[in-house]
């Protein structure tokens, strides 16, 4: 039990004090961890709105290159149809020029063959020899059986027998007897390929670009840090709810039914945002994929720098909260016993009046209380001394 003022007014001033830093500390902590979790949420939801802006806008830029690059590989094979027709009907046409063809055309484009076939889809000229078309021959066996009204048709990505992968243009023309002929171009995907890979910031970067067909085949999927190069022969159907639940909806309710848009997705284990959409003239479906981590990097490193400033803050804050506790002690101190003493003084002046000694007066402290109470004291003793006084003066007499 602590009965000394001094020690009373010292304990219960610092627990005062501690108690007010421990307070405002506590608010001081919530208050900057909320503004952390407001700043954080509102730079993250701008960060977020802007990059599927972004990401969207992008995507939409890529399909128009893309479908820009078919559209002049179709005019080029639609060119050169005609005149390989226009050989056909004047009875000219030959091995040699379609090799001549072939080797003007390799100037700028990927062309892998060239093939001419007739009214039973049997082949009157192709060039090189050593190719085969049997995907393209039973395309245009089906190509006989319906009437089709346009003069060039594109057939999408197709594995070819030797396994390569290939897509092709094919015009309609008429040789000399007015017979339906078909001129097919196949072309490698090479370049095609390329163009989808300037997506990427950098080879193997982050950010990517994915093209799948009207059956939400992967067509291609450039080589990432998460997983290699796929295509077509690796047969990756993203509509197959292996691949991941979220992509197979994104893909069959969304890219494939001609939707743009943004959504999050996980494949084979990693967590992407894509940007999606869909060129309906050649069926595909294009997603320029982001991951997570790389998304929310920037909005980590700032709640991370937010974190880092705030425990500096708060470790500034609690020396300066030690500071202030000692002060205050020392204060506190310094201040009881100026209060103390003159009690001391007092209760030394009582009892000296109670042992007959009337010489001791009480000093002004600038303390009113105390100094009306040392007054008090003084007219105490002035009056016992006189009275002690007259009392001996009439024993005298």
């Amino acid at each position: 039990m602590i009965k000394r003022l001094s020690t009373r007014i010292v304990v219960y001033t610092t627990l005062l004090v501690l108690m007010i830093v421990i307070v405002f500390s506590m608010a001081a902590m919530f208050t900057i961890m909320s503004l952390k979790k407001y700043s954080v949420s509102n730079v993250e939801a701008v960060f977020k709105e802007n990059a599927d802006e972004n990401l969207e806008k992008e995507v939409v830029s890529y399909a128009k290159i893309l479908k820009g690059d078919m559209d002049a590989k179709e005019g080029v094979s639609y060119m050169f149809g005609k005149a390989l027709e226009k050989r056909l009907i004047e009875g000219k046409l030959d091995t040699k020029q379609l090799e001549d063809i072939y080797r003007e055309m390799s100037n700028v484009l990927d062309i892998k063959s060239i093939a001419v076939f007739d009214h039973k889809a049997d082949i009157i000229v192709k060039y090189p020899s050593f190719e085969r078309f049997d995907f393209l021959k039973s395309a245009i066996k089906k190509m006989i059986t319906k009437p089709i009204y346009k003069k060039i048709v594109y057939y999408d990505f197709h594995i070819n027998s030797d396994g390569s992968v290939s897509f092709s243009f094919v015009y309609l023309g008429r040789d000399n007897k007015k017979q339906p002929v078909y001129v097919a171009f196949d072309y490698n995907p090479y370049g095609f390929y390329s163009l989808v890979k300037t997506a990427q910031l950098y080879p193997y970067s982050q950010k990517y670009l994915w093209i799948i067909n009207k059956e939400g085949i992967l067509i291609y999927d450039p080589p990432t840090k998460e997983h290699p190069l796929i295509t077509l022969v690796d047969h990756v159907d993203l509509t197959d709810p292996s691949n991941g639940k979220a992509l197979a909806k994104i893909v069959k309710q969304d890219i494939l039914k001609g939707k743009t848009g943004v959504a999050r997705y996980v494949f084979r284990g990693v967590d992407k945002f894509v940007g999606y959409t869909y060129v309906e003239k050649y069926g595909w479906g294009l997603g320029l994929t982001l991951p997570t981590d790389i998304f929310y990097k920037p909005i980590n490193d700032l709640s991370n720098n937010i974190t880092q400033r705030t425990t500096y803050t708060l470790a500034l804050f609690g020396l300066f909260s030690s500071f202030v506790v000692l002060v205050s002690i020392v204060v506190t101190f310094a201040v009881s016993k100026r209060i103390v003493v003159p009690i001391n003084r007092t209760v030394e002046a009582i009892e000296a009046i109670l042992n007959g000694d009337y010489s001791k007066r009480l000093p002004k402290v600038d303390i009113v209380e105390l100094d009306e109470l040392a007054e008090g004291v003084n007219k105490l003793v002035d009056y016992f001394y006189k009275t002690m006084r007259k009392m001996k003066e009439g024993k005298n007499e």
